[in-house]
């Protein structure tokens, strides 16, 4: 290593020292940002947040509470471009690692983001980086790619961010990518005393692996509270050729919901594999089908999956110490 590299790491490392009380000040700014954050003001928060990037425009923290906040001002787009660079960059800059490259990049940083970097770890502190994950993992999500939700999710869960609400994202995330064996290594911990949500995902992860009399059980347990839970076991019943039973659930269904298409299509079947072809016909023809009703009403059906947590839960981490 020249002379000039380590004059420099030692000049770094006597402003740092220098700086420290001042930075450590500073640095409340996002501890501020973050509380405006968990009470619901986005705006100011983001207000707040571009006006410390403005002075230091490589601070990640701040750019991660930034894409946070647009995230819950509804600028979902412009969330994911920040979130996005905020991962690339702080990837890269964990792989540089304590490499000369690493102290030529420190070197470009302003004197706070040096001064965060020396004790947080090139800026980006492991919990955070959990938060950063969780909240791309929502957003694909939202995005209906599952394959990077679970990626993301994985790394969240590996820092142990927030773990059951990850837990939770995870599994429904594996169900949707039909990854029973995940979905069921992952919810365990969560299924000593699960909410309906969870027990629905318990039942249906059951009933495709084969065990489909412990998944009707659960699914008749759920189906007075959950209606998602009562379509799944109608078209468990429909898949088990008990098609009056099936069809009095989706008559049921419609006398509570008389727009609901599913459950109309599902009865217009019941009707047909019940012998009744010109009334399943009728029904078909009502709801503008143009198709044979024996053309459309196989033997099996897939059991119906929603998303079963549409209100993530954060946790922004405000009191997290450097």
């Amino acid at each position: 290593m020249s002379k000039k590299i380590i004059g420099t790491f030692f000049m770094i490392s006597f402003l740092v020292g220098l700086i420290s009380p001042l930075l450590a000040q500073a640095y409340l700014e996002e501890v501020r940002a973050c509380h405006l954050l968990q009470e619901g003001k986005a705006e100011e928060a983001l207000q707040l947040l571009e006006r410390k990037l403005k002075r230091y425009p490589n601070n990640f923290d701040c750019h991660l509470y930034k894409g946070v906040a647009l995230y819950f001002l509804g600028k979902k787009e412009a969330a994911f471009d920040v979130l996005n660079k905020v991962e690339f960059e702080t990837e890269k800059l964990a792989k540089a690692g304590a490499t000369l490259e690493a102290g030529k990049r420190l070197q470009a940083f302003s004197q706070e983001d040096l001064y965060l970097a020396q004790r947080g770890g090139v800026v980006f502190s492991k919990e955070r980086k959990g938060l950063l994950k969780y909240v791309l993992a929502i957003m694909y999500k939202e995005k209906r790619d599952y394959k990077n939700a679970r990626k993301r999710l994985e790394e969240a869960l590996k820092v142990n961010y927030s773990p059951q609400e990850v837990r939770r994202q995870l599994g429904l995330i594996n169900c949707f990518l039909k990854d029973y064996k995940a979905a069921e290594k992952v919810l365990q911990p969560l299924l000593v005393n699960p909410e309906p949500e969870l027990e629905f995902l318990q039942g249906y992860i059951l009933y495709h692996q084969g065990q489909v009399e412990k998944a009707r059980q659960i699914l008749e347990k759920l189906s007075s509270e959950l209606p998602l839970a009562r379509k799944s076991l109608a078209c468990l019943l429909y898949n088990e050729q008990q098609y009056q039973e099936s069809l009095s659930l989706w008559e049921a269904l419609l006398k509570d919901n008389p727009r609901d298409v599913q459950a109309k299509r599902n009865q217009a079947r019941c009707y047909f594999h019940l012998g009744e072809k010109d009334k399943a016909q009728q029904i078909f023809d009502e709801m503008g089908l143009k198709i044979k009703v024996e053309k459309y009403s196989p033997k099996k059906i897939p059991l119906l999956l929603a998303d079963l947590f549409p209100k993530p839960e954060f946790d922004f981490l405000c009191d997290l110490k450097k």
